[in-house]
């Protein structure tokens, strides 16, 4: 069986620059996709939600007994962990 190479394969150096373009802060910042992405994010009640709870220790709790917990609403600027 024949494999046949993809365009994006034969000429990576112009697939990369492609990309660059795409997502980079270069001469088409203003249309890209970071610019529709940054102009569309959102923060904030009601789009973000977030709660959380603190395991006591520093022992990794089960999933099973992690979602049984009481949780509160967390905030911008939190500090979590240990991250396990």
């Amino acid at each position: 069986m024949q494999r046949h190479m993809s365009y994006l394969q034969k000429h990576p150096s112009i697939t990369r620059s492609r990309v660059d373009n795409f997502v980079g802060d270069n001469q088409w910042k203003d249309v890209n996709i970071q610019t529709a992405l940054y102009d569309l994010r959102v923060s904030g009640e009601p789009h973000v939600q977030l709660e959380v709870w603190s395991a006591p220790g520093q022992e990794r709790p089960t999933f099973k007994h992690a979602v049984k917990q009481q949780f509160r609403p967390a905030k911008v600027g939190d500090v979590f962990g240990p991250s396990w």
